[in-house]
């Protein structure tokens, strides 16, 4: 347990904060070679919304979740299968072209306060090398659903270590 709180912080400190309204999702990488190891073929039944997991799920939990990449946000890890998945409930305060409006620096805090962490772990239980980008061919704003294993920490963050996903087209 200590170990994912640690991961859980570095990660959280390492990872950008700027505000990602102005990267549109055309502008991810798309020549993707996605790992089937984790795609799930169907939709998982009983995904919870981001911070419904957050307020109920239970260290070393199941769990299925729900949530946009980015939002306001940048999601990647990058060199890693990392990301945040924001709420779906939650709405960005960008415009129809992804610029930021005035009120989008703001949101930011409600952003990562409605965001989790995904991990897809090796063997190792280390998060894997690669840029989930390449990995699992996913990019920002899509809506995924991931099936996994909450990890609370002592300060009540939960992040997932991965075991599939499934990308809501």
């Amino acid at each position: 347990m200590h170990r994912y709180s640690s991961l859980f912080f570095v990660l959280a400190c390492t990872l950008p904060m700027a505000i990602g309204c102005g990267q549109s999702a055309s502008e991810t990488p798309t020549s993707v070679v996605a790992s089937s190891e984790f795609q799930l073929t169907s939709e998982p039944v009983g995904a919870l919304e981001v911070l419904d997991v957050k307020d109920q799920a239970k260290d070393g939990e199941p769990v299925v979740v729900v949530g946009r990449l980015g939002g306001g946000v940048n999601p990647w890890v990058d060199g890693r299968a990392a990301f945040l998945i924001v709420d779906t409930r939650i709405l960005p305060s960008c415009d129809d072209a992804g610029h930021c409006t005035a009120d989008c620096a703001d949101c930011a805090k409600e952003m990562m306060a409605a965001s989790t962490m995904i991990k897809f772990l090796g063997q190792d239980g280390k998060v894997l090398p690669v840029d989930a980008r390449k990995l699992l061919g996913v990019k920002e704003q899509e809506t995924v659903i991931v099936q996994g294993v909450a990890s609370r920490d002592k300060s009540g963050n939960v992040s997932i270590a991965a075991e599939g996903i499934f990308v809501r087209r």
